[in-house]
């Protein structure tokens, strides 16, 4: 009985081995198995690529008194206006879009501006007023088509002897340029560019020739000097007198004259800026009795660089027939954009900076 017993266990415990081997062989997955575990694999999201830098513009040309690029053709000639500056004349029409302008002294305390047009054309440019021969001299600098209406002894003489490219607004008055009504005689001649163009072809004047072009920085930032936030010239005169405010939105020095800030007479919301400032201090003398002067604008001397929110002492030379600055030396680059070159006669009781 006990051998009977024993074998049928022995044969339960064979019958359980082998049921367990062929559960382990077939891999089947028995319902008490705990589900296998599924991971997601998760691509990393791709860094986003740094947007390009715009491509500097390269452009063909630059504008010899401006040094702004341009794809346009620069090689054609200036033109000279001599554009009144007294009370009566103020403001002035056009004369923001000068890429370069003297101030001087005519007679009295009374300035007179001579402008340089050639990247900008205005449809209006004035009032229009007389010769001075150092502003021949000064238009010659930059081979200028000189424009005026009247003028002194001595310009009237050097402009008989040729020496310069003329046109005579008293001879064209009524054909290239005309009379406003809005403003009385002789405060109310004006002209266009596209006028001067007629008349200088109707004169017989070359059109195609180069100007000779002034140095601009290529990099800004390494102007140095004292902060000019304000620069008052003093003339004589408090209806006369300049003040250049810097606009550090604008980055230029709005003009003021007679306490009021100068804006274009038709484009009222223009306002007059330079963004270089040259006041050079020049020998004046009174040559008649009308007040006349003789200026010397050959000598070098004293001079005031202006640009960017700071100025510094420089001197002046007459290079080529061009006021230019220098220091040390070296000739000095001019911002690019506008530049107005102002003469004085004394620097130190002309000019007054403010911080």
């Amino acid at each position: 009985m006990k051998r009977l017993t024993l074998g049928l266990l022995l044969v339960l415990v064979v019958t359980f081995v082998f049921a367990c081997n062929k559960k382990e062989d077939t891999g089947a997955v028995q319902p008490d198995d705990p589900p296998e575990e599924v991971v997601e694999k998760t691509e990393p999201e791709p860094e986003p690529k740094p947007e390009p830098e715009p491509e500097e513009e390269v452009f063909e040309n630059q504008f010899p008194l401006t040094g702004i690029g341009t794809n346009e053709d620069v090689d054609y000639r200036a033109f000279g206006v001599m554009i009144e500056n007294s009370r009566s004349a103020r403001p002035q029409t056009g004369l923001y879009q000068a890429d370069l302008v003297y101030e001087v002294l005519s007679e009295g305390t009374i300035t007179r501006l001579l402008a340089f047009y050639h990247s900008e054309k205005p449809e209006v440019i004035g009032p229009v007023r007389s010769a001075r021969d150092y502003y021949i001299n000064l238009n010659n600098g930059y081979n200028g088509i000189y424009v005026s209406a009247g003028g002194s002894p001595q310009a009237f003489a050097m402009i008989q002897n040729r020496q310069v490219d003329h046109i005579d607004g008293l001879a064209y008055d009524g054909r290239y340029l005309w009379r406003s009504s809005e403003r009385r005689a002789p405060h109310n001649m004006y002209t266009s560019y596209n006028d001067l163009l007629k008349a200088a072809e109707h004169a017989g004047h070359a059109l195609i020739t180069p100007v000779p072009s002034l140095t601009f920085f290529d990099d800004e930032s390494i102007i140095g000097g004292d902060e000019a936030l304000e620069v008052t010239i003093n003339y004589g005169s408090s209806t006369n007198n300049v003040v250049y405010r810097y606009d550090q939105e604008l980055e230029s020095y709005i003009r003021h004259v007679g306490g009021e800030k100068i804006v274009d007479y038709k484009e009222e919301e223009i306002p007059v800026t330079t963004d270089n400032l040259f006041i050079v201090e020049m020998s004046h003398r009174v040559i008649d009795n009308v007040g006349r002067r003789a200026i010397d604008i050959t000598s070098g001397g004293n001079a005031l660089l202006v640009q960017n929110g700071v100025y510094q002492y420089v001197d002046w030379e007459n290079i080529d027939g061009q006021i230019l600055p220098v220091k040390d030396g070296e000739r000095l680059n001019f911002v690019q954009g506008k530049t107005w070159i102002n003469v004085v006669p004394n620097l130190d009781q002309s000019v007054n900076i403010t911080k």
